[in-house]
Order: structure tokens, then C-alpha cells, then sequence
């Protein structure tokens, strides 16, 4: 733990002071410079706002020990301190909890919640809703969802036992098994990415005799969605399963899908070459057959927040996850009710 708990959900924030050009830091300006330049923040935190953290003793070095509003900060030293995040557009659903014991809680996210606090999504988040709603401030998510992605979440509930669960993530010891919506092949909006042409004609997949659809995706940083390459495969998924089912008065086409490797939007760009998109998904639907393949081509602009139709959730759904306990060994099981 640090200096400063967890307050309302949130992490305090750590910052290292760097070296002064002309002058000095002094404590209330660096937080002040900091705080100014922050993106949706309260609209009333402002220069008095930053004193009275000072005022209530928090803001603070690594030690512990509380600074005052004109204590000079030496260079290489780090200050924590509470954000004031500005309201956000509340996401509907609540924080369904699978599962709850002394070392882990997991949970059903719903769509449109983030799972981390980033950018504009601080307090409408997954964790921060979670540690509010149950109380524990040590929640920690071992993984994360898409923010448009609902389903199966982990979390430790422990911070002694958080490595061994993030780990297990890391080396990629759980099974997951995701469902996915998409149209019926005659209303599909493209035509499939060679080779996958003639997977119509394919036999069904199952379990025992899954398809296996391998694509080499590249996704570059501050570049909207993933692309296709033409290197080797590095991305592969398993489809095991394939039904027909209608969902609010329509027929779709239910996946069953078992990735074997986590690239950015790798189910997603499976469907889309496919020439079925997710329903719903605010990207791959609208995406051109050269902007999957070419960076340079343009890309949908994305909605805002305040824009988004939360009646509308992206047909991707986190189904099932299983796994040996990396602390006992017994296998768990965790079935999303969505």
C-alpha cells in the first residue's frame, strides 16, 4: 500500500518531480501545474481546491510524510495526491458478482464499462465501481475485457495474492470461451477476406473438430483498430461451436469462439474477414476492406461517450472462464449469465 488508500474507488495518484528549469518546485505550484493540465477534471478544482489538499493531508511524499503548500520538492522525489475526475455519463447495468471468497472476486461486466480507469473513464469504470459496491479497496483485475465487451472478469481481492493470479494470465493458463453475434451470412455487409471464401461450405465446427482461422494482425499505437498482414500468422482462434438463434426479433448467427493468442480486437477482426462484424461493433462494421489491410486508409471516427447508444451493446460476450487455481490447484469454473 501506499502513502494515500484507495479513496472512493480510486488509486492516489504518484508523480515524480523533475528537475526545475529557473526555479525551485514549490509543493502548491507543481501540484497546481499538474492538476491545470489535467483533462476532465471537476470544473471546481481549482488553485483553492489543490490547498485544501494540503489542508486534509493529502498530498504527500513516498514516506509518508505530509507536505506543506510552500515546502520546496527536490528533484528525483515523488508526491501522491487525489485526482477530482469530472462527472461522467452514468453506464447502465450493475456489477453482477459470479463469485466472492477471501482471495478473489469475479464478476459479470457489462458493456460500456471500461475495466481500468484511462482517459475519460475514471469513475464509470469496472474496478472503481466494484471496490465501491463491495467495499474492498485492494480489488485488482489479474485481466481486462474491452470496454465494449461484457462478460467474466477476475479480480484479487488481496494484494498478497495478486502476482500469482497475474501471472497465471500472463503465461496464458486459462481457458476462455467467448460468444460473439453477428449477422446471418445473407445479410452480411462484406464479402470474406480470401481464403476464408468458401467457409460456408465448411462442415459445422465442434468441439472435437473446431475451424481454425489463423490471421497475422499488426495494431499500432494511437491507430484506431487492428490491422491484417501479410506475415506469418500470429493470431489464432478456434471456432467450436456455430448455432442460429433470434435475439430481439431477429435471427442471428451465434459464435463459440476459443482464442489461442490475445492480439488487440482479434475476434472482432476475425469476423469482420469473415465478412460478418459484430453486431453492433462501432468500428469493424463501418471499416473498408483497405482500411483492414492499410493503415494510410481512413478510418470511422469514433463516438463519444455522450453519444453512445447504451441500448445497442456490441455482440461480444467474455462466456466462460476455467482455470487451476494457481493457489490451491482446484480447478474453477466461471459461466457469464449475459
Amino acid at each position: 500500500m501506499g502513502p494515500l488508500p484507495v479513496k472512493k474507488g480510486l488509486n492516489p495518484t504518484r508523480i515524480l518531480v523533475p528537475p526545475a528549469t529557473d526555479t525551485p518546485w514549490v509543493a502548491k505550484n507543481f501540484l497546481w501545474h499538474l492538476i491545470s493540465a489535467q483533462r476532465h477534471r471537476a470544473e471546481d478544482d481549482d488553485f483553492s481546491a489543490v490547498l485544501d489538499r494540503f489542508a486534509a493531508g493529502e498530498v504527500c511524499l513516498d514516506s509518508g510524510a505530509p507536505l506543506r503548500p510552500d515546502d520546496v520538492l527536490h528533484p528525483g522525489s515523488f508526491i501522491n495526491f487525489y485526482r477530482r475526475p469530472a462527472p461522467e455519463r452514468p453506464v447502465p447495468g450493475e456489477i453482477t458478482v459470479l463469485h466472492q471468497d477471501a482471495d478473489i472476486v469475479v464478476i459479470d461486466k457489462p458493456p460500456f464499462l471500461a475495466t481500468l480507469p484511462r482517459g475519460q473513464h475514471i469513475t464509470q469504470t469496472a474496478l472503481v465501481k466494484a471496490r465501491v459496491h463491495l467495499d474492498i479497496p485492494e480489488l485488482s483485475p489479474s485481466h481486462r475485457l474491452d470496454r465494449l465487451t461484457r462478460g467474466v472478469l477476475l479480480m484479487t481481492a488481496r494484494p498478497e495474492v495478486r502476482g500469482a493470479y497475474q501471472t497465471m494470465f500472463e503465461q496464458r493458463i486459462p481457458h476462455k470461451v467467448y460468444e460473439a453475434l453477428t449477422p446471418l451470412p445473407d445479410e452480411a455487409p462484406f464479402a470474406p477476406i480470401a481464403p476464408l471464401a468458401d467457409w460456408r461450405s465448411w462442415e459445422p465446427p465442434t468441439h472435437d473438430r473446431p475451424w481454425r482461422l489463423e490471421h497475422s494482425m499488426s495494431k499500432t499505437r494511437g491507430h484506431l483498430s487492428t490491422i491484417l498482414t501479410d506475415g506469418p500468422p500470429n493470431a489464432l482462434t478456434l471456432v467450436t461451436g456455430l448455432r442460429t438463434e433470434r435475439r430481439d426479433g431477429r435471427e442471428v448467427l451465434v459464435w463459440r469462439l476459443e482464442p489461442r493468442t490475445g492480439k488487440t480486437h482479434q475476434l472482432r477482426v476475425v469476423l469482420r474477414s469473415l465478412g460478418l462484424p459484430i453486431l453492433h461493433d462501432p468500428l469493424y462494421t463501418k471499416l473498408s476492406d483497405a482500411a483492414l489491410f492499410n493503415m494510410d486508409a481512413p478510418t470511422p471516427r469514433p463516438v463519444y461517450v455522450e453519444d453512445e447508444n447504451f441500448d445497442a451493446p456490441m455482440g461480444l460476450i467474455a462466456k466462460e472462464l476455467r482455470f487451476p487455481d494457481p493457489l490451491t490447484g482446484r480447478q474453477r469454473e466461471f459461466i457469464s449469465r449475459f
